[in-house]
């Protein structure tokens, strides 16, 4: 039996985190942060080795010096059970093209415009957001890692309902593409006058016919 060919979304989310409580929980976190931002395909800041940048206070996004700093803050964090959730955020060459996204800095903007809606769906306030991500240039699959964080935590938070991503990708849909669907929703509605219009025109020409019998 063939396979059948599945839709992909113009723009996907993926969310995951570790279990707080778990042992090597804070160690995979350090390590997730070094991979994402020295494996293949990680476009690296001007200068470095490695390409992670973030907020991990107000302000303007950083590219840091070392990845370890920030590493090294995650790992003390998750000691203390606190959820770093892992997100990704990629599209296909084509809409990676259209939107933009084309260099470093690219990236870096689109995700410091779109964290907020990361940070709401998870219950994270604006005052308690710390993010740092990564921006990987694969060949036929552009994509951003981020890993995101309430510092101010104070309940663990060990599962993360399904829903929940699908919110965030259906809002960051809505976000990037916001000129594009004014676009289709007013190129529908224009349809539906127009169809709208032909048929009161000809149920007036079914009148005249029928009056003439």
């Amino acid at each position: 039996m063939p396979y059948k060919e599945v839709p992909v979304s113009i723009l996907i989310y993926k969310q995951r985190h570790r279990h707080p409580n778990y042992k090597k929980t804070p160690k995979g976190n350090y390590a997730h942060i070094g991979y994402i931002v020295t494996r293949p395909g990680a476009v690296k800041n001007e200068g470095m080795r490695h390409g992670l940048f973030g907020k991990l206070e107000p302000g303007a996004v950083k590219e840091f010096d070392t990845w370890q700093e920030a590493a090294r803050l995650v790992r003390e964090l998750s000691y203390r059970r606190v959820n770093m959730y892992r997100g990704i955020i990629s599209f296909s060459p084509e809409t990676a093209a259209e939107l933009g996204l084309s260099d470093h800095k690219a990236w870096e903007d689109y995700i410091d415009r779109h964290i907020l809606t990361l940070a709401k769906f998870n219950g994270i306030r604006v005052q308690d957001l710390q993010w740092v991500a990564a921006h990987h240039n694969e060949k036929g699959h552009p994509h951003i890692h981020v890993v995101f964080w309430n510092k101010n935590q104070r309940t663990m938070v060990p599962f993360v309902h399904p829903s929940i991503p699908d919110k965030i990708r259906k809002q960051l849909i809505r976000d990037t593409f916001a000129e594009r669907i004014k676009e289709y929703c007013e190129a529908k509605q224009r349809a539906k006058e127009h169809l709208s219009a032909i048929t009161d025109e000809m149920i007036d020409e079914f009148e005249k016919y029928m009056e003439h019998l």
